[in-house]
């Protein structure tokens, strides 16, 4: 199907409710569902242990709930009061140390063993949990039980397999029974249709609806302490990685999974939660495909060192309010909708006033102490050892482009491991640029067979990606043995970097305009450019022999928060620009960039925003990338190699100190980018105060209260400098559109220093 020329809806609609109504009728709040694990608890107290971690339930609400060490590996005793659900939790303690739990109420208690990050349930554990299309609860080591969603195919029921199957781990509600496809075929006939409770969300888009067409079994498993699963929310923690390696061996051993292994796929919340399952390395694991996923949590929550009270504040009150106890305005929809039938799912609210506050972590802990540590997604790279296929936009509002500072990790874990990166937002990581291949992959690897067409894609490609997107490729290794196959895709290069994506006038996401291979990110034939900082707004290749200084006001109050609905200029005398030479010849950027700056400011810790943009032949200015950094956190440690230094500065975020009086070396991890600046453009850093540059983050700067004045060293002994990497590629010809998907424009103009 061509660019331009899409299915009508009626016949997509007509296609869709053909397969989905073989077999995936619509689901109604369902009795108690199979599944098999501990007992429901009765009355009174329960303690169970947790990997570090004791739960209680039954205690007597408003009571003491005390627990004492029995072997003497904790000399200390702790204390918690017990919530008005009669539940408490013990956190962080001694794996595999034995402790008593005692109600103060009634005296009553039960001595608990906490499990170490290895006790892995025997394998027959797992062969006793049987799953069945639809809702079910899958139990994990420590008696928490998991909702997970059983969906085959679409237009198949489970007598018709083993399938190849792939898992969706999510906190979103992916446990909700609804068949998707069925929801978005009653949508498309029906658009005044209220949604259905009891249907997922566009969370499950690509498990539950694209993975399905393409002929893969999907089970949606529900982080615990959300929707209808057990246990407490704890985001992130070791509890959660453990869980994902039972859903995998669980779901593994069920004999409608074609050759006893399984594959995780998902996009966000699901495509980061497979880094932590995987590096728990659960047996029956075949591959992964993480999409817009993320390595460090805090690059989010508190980008820079800042509290990031856009997407991270919003997304983690979210995660909070979503599991508090269904019943509950904030709780996720089929959640509220099921506990009145669904007895499993009502006694599985039981811990979640126990769920720890996201935002509280990452606005008041310190960065880089443990709480952070076990949320570092990067820490996992060197354990995963199956193939990973992953993708990551340049310009992704909400996750960002933070996790390709270290991409280079996660590609050396594994040589089979493949990553797309691009321009786009956080959708662009399932695009006509990436889709054939994914499942290209998916059949290799999971499905042990050689790749074929996915019909039930190109059927609906239109429904997927918009009526302009571009058209999906067809599979290039269609028609060769497993063998081939397998031995020609791992003879690709490893990393492909699409560029200048449309924007598309329709929702879902488009092709980019080209592309180029690599054998890393960054590329090994990369060259590392570094520009001064000068007077006169100059941005030059050598510094400026004299010392000089430029000051601005930084108040982050005076320009729009967001670059929506217009990326807006700073106003005169808030920030100060520098601006380079035309180039005399097309030059590709592509892989991390930093600033290494001169600071002096009026106050004694100040918030700064460095901007790179491409000033065009035309007139106009295109955003490239940002980033942002609290000017207390000074202290950097030595990198691997000169250019890590230049371009990776290995922050210590344990570090902070108050600005000396005088100019203060402050280093700046920009967001990672490519990008092809043509002849005649000229590239433009500016920096200035916090915020402004992105559609979706917002910052709780210091500067806020009391803007200081902030000056900008440039030449002799402090040469402030931008690093960056280019590449031996040439662009195609005409200048990139402008703007891009997240590459907003506007006309140039130059601020009063001249930059």
């Amino acid at each position: 199907m061509s660019r331009g020329v899409a299915a009508p809806a009626a016949l997509l609609a007509a296609v869709l409710t053909v397969t989905a109504c073989a077999g995936l009728p619509a689901v109604e709040p369902p009795p108690p569902p199979p599944g098999v694990g501990p007992d429901l608890p009765g009355p009174g107290l329960l303690a169970r242990g947790g990997v570090e971690q004791v739960y209680v339930t039954g205690a007597t609400p408003g009571a003491t709930v005390r627990l004492e060490d029995r072997g003497g590996a904790q000399p200390t005793s702790a204390e918690v009061v017990a919530d008005r659900l009669g539940s408490a939790v013990f956190r962080k303690l001694v794996q595999g140390a034995t402790y008593r739990v005692t109600d103060g109420a009634t005296g009553t208690g039960n001595d608990v063993r906490v499990l170490t990050a290895d006790d892995h349930p025997p394998a027959d554990f797992y062969r006793r949990t049987r799953l069945q299309e639809g809702l079910n609860y899958l139990p994990t080591r420590d008696g928490t039980t998991l909702a997970v969603v059983v969906r085959p195919p679409v237009g198949r029921s489970l007598s018709d397999g083993p399938f190849p199957t792939l898992i969706e781990y999510s906190g979103y509600s992916v446990g909700a029974p609804q068949d998707p496809v069925a929801e978005k075929v009653a949508g498309l006939l029906d658009p005044a249709r209220p949604g259905d409770p009891l249907a997922p969300g566009s969370e499950t888009f690509v498990g539950g609806v694209v993975a399905r067409l393409a002929g893969y079994a999907v089970v949606s498993v529900q982080l615990r302490g959300s929707g209808c699963s057990g246990g407490e929310a704890d985001l992130f923690d070791l509890p959660s990685a453990l869980d994902g390696y039972d859903a995998v061996e669980g779901v593994a051993a069920q004999d409608w999974v074609l050759g006893g292994r399984v594959g995780m796929i998902g996009i966000s919340f699901s495509g980061y939660s497979q880094l932590p399952t995987a590096g728990m390395r659960p047996p029956h694991l075949a591959a992964l495909v993480p999409l817009s996923y993320l390595g460090r949590v805090w690059d989010v929550g508190r980008p820079g060192g800042i509290f990031n009270t856009g997407f991270a504040e919003s997304w983690l009150a979210e995660r909070v309010a979503a599991a508090r106890p269904a019943p509950d305005p904030g709780a996720l929809a089929y959640a509220n909708a099921l506990v009145g039938t669904d007895e499993r799912c009502r006694r599985n609210q039981e811990l979640r006033l126990q769920t720890r506050d996201g935002n509280g972590i990452f606005r008041d802990t310190v960065l880089n102490t443990e709480d952070y540590e076990r949320r570092n997604f990067e820490q996992w790279y060197d354990r995963i050892d199956v193939p990973v296929f992953g993708s990551l936009q340049f310009q992704d509002e909400q996750t960002s482009s933070y996790a390709m500072v270290h991409a280079d990790r996660l590609l050396r874990a594994d040589p089979r491991a493949k990553l797309h990166l691009s321009s786009g937002e956080h959708t662009d990581s399932v695009s006509p640029d990436t889709l054939v291949d994914i499942f290209q992959f998916l059949d290799i690897y999971v499905a042990g067979r050689s790749p074929e067409p996915k019909l039930g894609l190109y059927l609906t490609q239109s429904l997927i990606f918009g009526r302009d997107a571009a058209p999906l490729p067809f599979p290039d290794l269609w028609g060769l043995d497993l063998d081939t196959a397998r031995a020609r895709w791992e003879a690709r290069p490893t990393v492909t970097v699409g560029m200048e994506r449309a924007r598309g006038e329709s929702e879902g996401a488009s092709g980019t305009r080209w592309r180029f291979t690599s054998a890393s990110f960054p590329a090994p034939d990369a060259t590392l450019v570094t520009r001064y900082l000068g007077p006169g707004g100059a941005l030059a290749t050598t510094a400026p022999a004299v010392s000089g200084e430029t000051a601005y006001r930084s108040d982050p109050s005076a320009r729009p928060a967001s670059s929506l609905p217009v990326w807006s200029s700073p106003p005169d005398g808030t920030a100060v620009g520098f601006v380079s030479e035309p180039f005399a010849t097309d030059t590709v950027l592509a892989g991390p960039i930093a600033a290494d700056l001169w600071l002096a400011s009026t106050a004694t810790d100040t918030d700064v925003q460095v901007t790179v943009t491409e000033v065009r032949a035309d007139g106009r200015e295109q955003f490239v990338t940002t980033g942002v950094h609290r000017a207390s956190f000074r202290t950097v440690r030595p990198g691997a190699t000169p250019t890590d230094d230049a371009v990776r500065p290995d922050i210590d975020f344990t570090d902070q100190r108050p600005l000396a009086p005088g100019l203060n070396r402050v280093r700046v991890q920009v967001l990672p980018a490519a990008w092809a600046l043509r002849a005649g453009s000229r590239l433009r850093v500016v920096v200035g105060p916090v915020g402004g540059e992105r559609t979706a983050w917002r910052y709780d700067s210091v500067d806020r209260s009391d803007p200081p004045t902030n000056s900008i060293g440039h030449g002799g002994t402090v040469a402030s400098s931008v690093s960056y990497l280019t590449v031996p590629v040439t662009p195609p010809p005409g200048d990139a559109p402008c703007p891009t998907r997240g590459q907003p424009c506007r006309d140039y103009r130059a601020l009063p220093n001249g930059g």
